[in-house]
């Protein structure tokens, strides 16, 4: 299957090379795309920088049909309509209908803080490459911008937050009435992405109790960690492992999705009420004898406004509770 776009013609990545090289050479340069060498054929696939360039790009191309491409952001003239449509045309293989038949199944829930700009892209994205999801269910925690305000016009189903934290905010929705008897939590930044809310889906429906997204799996990848922040992940991860005979890739990444009769049995025993939640979900499920399965996972970069990790006191609590879980009586 191709699709045409002038002066090229896009392939998905199972069909073969675009025929424009001049372009695909560059995309390669930039490391936008990288090549995927099979036994009958190569192919091409967006890497994490080449999404991140959708992401950044997309929106100045919506609101600029008319203007030159020395008008966007940052004067890329690379970034025309044509580029972007090379690059979304690669990702459509993400999109298989064998995975999109269980979304009626699925509930999606979202902590979101002050996230007003950031919420109203996440669900018109949401809405628009998965509208068959269930429901959307929106922990808002107390904003002082119109983040409230954003999910209800946008037909998220909206829990008050009663205490502070991410982790408070998820255990909150967690205990929820869910329609869905899938549930994925994801964060409201724009750093996870919609289209690959299937992957963790079909994880589940082929017998995961859990399914999370790895930044570190072939295929997955981040444009927002710093070195720091990769090493205390990969330090975090050999204690979880080794301490727990676990076979994790990644650890503190909030983008996972759960059988609920599995989150039935986990969510009573969580206790974190900040972002080592994710670390203490991943413990625990090996304590209970849960099946987690790792799918690749691409992390994009918030879209607006600064992140609310906190560096060194963050690493110091999740290193709290990997070293608390060790003499616990779970």
């Amino acid at each position: 299957m191709t699709t045409e776009t002038p002066n090229m013609i896009v392939s998905r990545r199972e069909s073969g090379k675009p025929t424009d090289n001049a372009t695909l050479e560059t995309l390669l340069k930039m490391r936008l795309v990288r090549k995927v060498v099979s036994k009958d054929r190569i192919g091409y696939e967006v890497t994490t920088h080449g999404l991140q360039y959708i992401a950044d790009h997309q929106s100045e191309l919506d609101t600029s049909t008319n203007a030159p491409p020395s008008s966007l952001v940052n004067s890329d003239a690379f970034a025309t309509p044509e580029t972007i449509a090379f690059l979304r045309a690669l990702t459509e293989s993400e999109k298989k209908p064998d995975r999109m038949v269980h979304l009626t199944r699925v509930s999606i829930l979202i902590p979101a803080l002050n996230e007003a700009k950031n919420l109203a892209n996440l669900l018109k994205n949401i809405q628009t490459c998965l509208p068959e999801i269930s429901e959307i269910i929106v922990v808002e925690g107390n904003s002082v911008d119109d983040t409230a305000a954003v999910a209800a016009t946008l037909g998220a189903k909206l829990l008050v937050q009663r205490a502070t934290g991410k982790g408070a905010a998820m255990r909150q929705g967690f205990a929820h009435a869910h329609t869905g008897d899938i549930i994925v939590m994801m964060d409201a930044d724009g750093s996870n992405r919609p289209e690959e809310i299937p992957r963790l889906i079909e994880a589940i429906v082929d017998g995961a109790d859990i399914a999370k997204g790895s930044r570190f799996l072939r295929g997955g990848g981040s444009a927002d960690l710093t070195r720091l922040r990769k090493l205390g992940n990969k330090l975090f991860i050999s204690m979880v492992n080794i301490f727990w005979s676990g076979q994790y890739t990644d650890l503190c990444y909030g983008f996972l999705a759960f059988r609920k009769p599995a989150l039935k049995q986990l969510a009573p025993l969580l206790e974190s009420d900040h972002f080592q939640l994710e670390t203490e979900i991943c413990i625990k499920a090996l304590k209970l004898g849960l099946k987690v399965v790792e799918v690749p996972s691409n992390e994009l970069k918030r879209r607006h406004g600064n992140s609310k990790l906190r560096g060194v006191h963050d690493s110091m609590s999740i290193a709290k509770t990997v070293l608390g879980e060790l003499f616990s009586d779970l």
